[in-house]
């Protein structure tokens, strides 16, 4: 059968805009994760000090502060179950709506006890926007996973450069108020971009299926290693989070130096996912990739144990840990996507970035603890620096369980003959997937 010019053409003209709408969607999606963690780092440098001018004492500030953390990892495991039984689509822009609600609501609020419920309920809400939003990008990126969860990571290294600057203006040049108000609208406009660019997709898996489906994720050997992984680069976080500016500010050191030093982690890990460099290392080996992540994670906190937080060591430090995020991240969210089919993806997600919430608490409330029963100013960075490194086997385990899977699908000699010749003598074809990336 021939083509006639004009058919060919309508063909392309379709298939180009189906490129273009695909790759509209992918980069909503990535909005919304951009959004999501924008709204927790632009809570960091005021949450405190708002909860303080409310009134409330040391103990109900701390409260406040963590209130958020628990009731999100609740929240990440919850919607990473509902994510594989309703439709995601629906399920963010639910967690999207109610977290903008919630925002608006900080405005009002005029008590301790208020704004500490008001926490509990937006670390809950918030708690399927990442998980929904890298459960979808697994979706819809299955040819090029590395490349798009590297540029998604690094739209999460720029929020944690922008968010706290952002709100550090706002709050300064208008009120606390408005650093929530401004939030919930980027939340809002998010939403609503997200509704109208990105296609529903319905998943109706029964309860018995989902249990068998969490137990097969739980007896996955790559996915525990992953999240073992995924523990230790988030605990590190959690040390530079609380110790860090407490170091600084004991060695005379300002918040304006703490902040230099979170933007330059922050910008080289941005620099690294999103470029081209990652990918040819995950090509070339993911468990080394994971190895060199971990050791980089721990030269910098060993750097920084050993020769203090001094602008000489400090920033160097920075960088080397900034590398370490930028190679781990990355390939880890790859690793959860790859491991978990599409009924599994929100769990498994849910899964990692409860975790990753639960390493970030972990590392902040022990290098307190740690930094309160010893002298020396550097030891929760030395408890930052062995951890990584010990985990270093942990990304070999994952490549030796990727390298069995690879044999046990090998195919076979018989597999690789030629196909029979179809009739007319033309070899018959497949159609490969495109992507839009």
């Amino acid at each position: 059968m021939v083509l006639d010019p004009e058919t060919l053409g309508n063909r392309d003209l379709t298939s180009n805009i189906q490129t273009q709408s695909s790759s509209m969607a992918l980069w909503t999606i990535r909005a919304v994760a951009l959004v999501a963690f924008m709204d927790l780092f632009m809570q960091l440098p005021v949450i405190a000090t708002y909860a303080r001018s409310l009134g409330a004492p040391a103990a109900m500030i701390g409260a406040t502060v963590g209130m958020y953390s628990a009731t999100n990892l609740l929240g990440n495991l919850g919607a990473g179950v509902l994510l594989d039984r309703m439709d995601r689509k629906r399920l963010v822009i639910v967690g999207m709506i109610l977290t903008s609600v919630s925002l608006y609501v900080y405005t009002i609020v005029d008590t301790p006890a208020q704004l500490l419920i008001l926490r509990a309920a937006h670390g809950l809400f918030a708690g399927v926007l990442a998980p929904g939003a890298f459960a979808m990008l697994g979706d819809r990126t299955r040819g090029q996973r590395v490349r798009s969860m590297g540029m998604s990571g690094s739209l999460i290294a720029v929020s944690a450069v922008i968010g706290p600057m952002l709100a550090g203006i706002i709050s300064d040049a208008l009120s606390f108020e408005a650093v929530f108000a401004t939030s919930a609208t980027f939340m809002l406009v998010a939403a609503v971009a997200f509704w109208v660019l990105v296609p529903g997709s319905s998943q109706s898996t029964g309860e018995s299926t989902q249990d068998r489906q969490m137990s097969s994720l739980v007896r996955n050997g790559v996915l525990l290693r992953v999240f073992w992984a995924v523990l230790v680069m988030t605990f590190g976080i959690g040390v530079l989070i609380n110790y860090l500016p407490i170091a600084v500010e004991e060695l005379g050191g300002s918040a304006r130096t703490s902040g230099i030093a979170f933007a330059t982690f922050s910008l080289v890990a941005t620099v690294l996912m999103a470029s081209p460099v990652h990918r040819m290392m995950d090509t070339r080996s993911r468990a080394l990739t994971v190895a060199c992540g971990l050791g980089f994670l721990g030269v910098s906190s060993l750097t920084l144990a050993a020769l203090g937080v001094a602008a000489a060591a400090l920033f160097p430090a920075m960088v080397v840990f900034g590398l370490g995020f930028g190679l781990l991240f990355p390939s880890l969210s790859v690793s959860v996507a790859e491991q978990a089919s599409e009924t599994r993806r929100g769990t498994a997600f849910g899964i990692f970035y409860a975790i990753y919430s639960l390493g970030v608490f972990l590392g902040a409330v022990v290098s307190g603890g740690v930094s309160g029963a010893f002298s020396d100013v550097g030891a929760p960075f030395y408890l930052g620096a062995v951890i990584p490194l010990v985990a270093i086997p942990i990304a070999f385990g994952i490549r030796a369980r990727q390298q069995e899977s690879s044999e046990q699908q090998a195919p076979s000699c018989s597999s690789l003959r030629r196909k029979p010749e179809s009739k007319g003598g033309e070899q018959p074809s497949e159609r490969l997937p495109t992507n839009p990336e």
